[in-house]
């Protein structure tokens, strides 16, 4: 299981979701994805995915945030 976890990580095809900062994979997203402003951002979860779609701005400019 570990060394799942850490092939995971290692990927170039993941993600940080811009809510909790956790990586994502790209091409299987837990919380699915959004678009802002023409980039595609992806989520760990549908709650991160739920708060970033409320306010966008406040998460990528980092006066929103939370740690996982």
């Amino acid at each position: 299981m570990v060394g799942r976890l850490i092939s995971f990580l290692k990927k170039s095809d993941a993600a940080e979701d811009p809510v909790c900062h956790m990586r994502v994979d790209t091409k299987k997203p837990g919380g699915g994805t959004f678009e802002h402003q023409g980039k595609t951002y992806y989520f760990c979860g549908p709650g991160c995915r739920t708060a970033f779609s409320k306010d966008p701005e406040s998460y990528l400019s980092g006066k929103k945030g939370m740690k996982m």
